[in-house]
């Protein structure tokens, strides 16, 4: 049973759908661009990765379409299918040469990459402006991940134009991951879960319905995901 009934506007939909869709595909042909050039006698078996990362990626919102991620009981579903989503593709990039294609690309351009993260940023501003998703999620309540986008491209600089080390890049990974971390606390905090602790109207009950979804099914860890590859990426320089 439903526990709850949204109306998204048709504006956010279109919105999230469009801007996710474009980000998922310039990443796909960056993939395949670079694999094709630098890794020619891998190129398959990197596809093969990115298809695999990107079948359970699909069957996840499938499932949140389905309806599957509106329901709020105990064991939460959304933190752990979204969890499932982060673990399986940083397995099968670290198990596979798609790691090595990340390695080619660098931790620098890794940073660099996160701007993206201006668009969940003005999927939840537009909600939040909407009334469907409760101001705490933005940077005026208790969401502080814009300082990583805006960030991003400052550290890139400073660091290809030799003013601070690769270990800045480090240790900027693990703050903005830190902030991650705070922002997802917050925002599962503040959904109707058993658990919730913040009392915000609306809550964020929005994360729970598609195309919403993909706010914490594919933003969530892709967000993570290249947090974490940047800093095995540069551990691993060090050695």
């Amino acid at each position: 049973m439903k526990a709850f009934t949204f109306t998204i506007p048709w504006f956010n939909q279109v919105q999230i759908l469009v801007l996710s869709t474009l980000l998922y595909l310039l990443m796909t042909y960056v993939i395949d661009s670079k694999s094709k050039k630098s890794f020619p006698n891998n190129y398959k078996e990197i596809q093969k990765t990115w298809i695999k990362i990107s079948l359970y990626l699909g069957f996840c919102l499938i499932l949140s379409y389905l309806g599957f991620l509106e329901s709020f009981t105990f064991p939460p579903r959304m933190p752990l299918l979204s969890a499932s989503i982060t673990f399986c593709s940083l397995y099968l990039i670290l198990r596979s040469p798609l790691y090595d294609l990340f390695k080619k690309i660098g931790p620098a351009k890794i940073v660099l990459f996160q701007i993206w993260r201006f668009i969940p940023e003005s999927v939840i501003f537009l909600n939040v402006f909407t009334g469907i998703q409760p101001n705490i999620m933005t940077i005026t309540g208790r969401n502080f991940d814009l300082i990583v986008p805006i960030s991003a491209p400052i550290i890139y600089w400073l660091f290809k134009q030799k003013f601070i080390p690769a270990s800045w890049l480090l240790y900027w990974n693990v703050v903005s991951l830190f902030i991650l971390f705070h922002t997802l606390m917050v925002g599962v905090l503040s959904a109707p879960f058993p658990f919730q602790q913040y009392d915000v109207y609306p809550s964020n009950a929005i994360v729970g319905f598609f195309p919403m979804t993909l706010i914490p099914l594919f933003f969530v860890p892709l967000a993570i995901t290249s947090h974490l590859l940047g800093i095995i990426l540069l551990k691993n320089d060090e050695h």
